[in-house]
């Protein structure tokens, strides 16, 4: 796992845009962000809510690709 210098420096979120994305969360979220910033749920949860900006943008990018998929499924049916 190659570890990322500026994690916390590396641009940052609003406390507005955290929460907007939070409420928006499900089960496995983190997981799945932890599994794409290649490190543990957890580290990637205290991340985003640092605001740091690549895990903003892939929790939002997981989150927005779930619904997506949710909706795209229901629509089939």
């Amino acid at each position: 796992m190659e570890k990322i210098n500026n994690v916390l420096t590396n641009g940052l979120k609003s406390k507005k845009e955290i929460d907007l994305l939070e409420n928006r969360l499900q089960y496995g979220d983190y997981t799945t962000l932890g599994a794409a910033l290649s490190c543990s749920p957890d580290a990637a949860k205290k991340r985003f809510i640092r605001g740091n900006i690549e895990a903003f943008n892939a929790l939002d990018r997981i989150i927005t690709n779930r619904e997506d998929l949710v909706k795209d499924l229901q629509n089939k049916l």
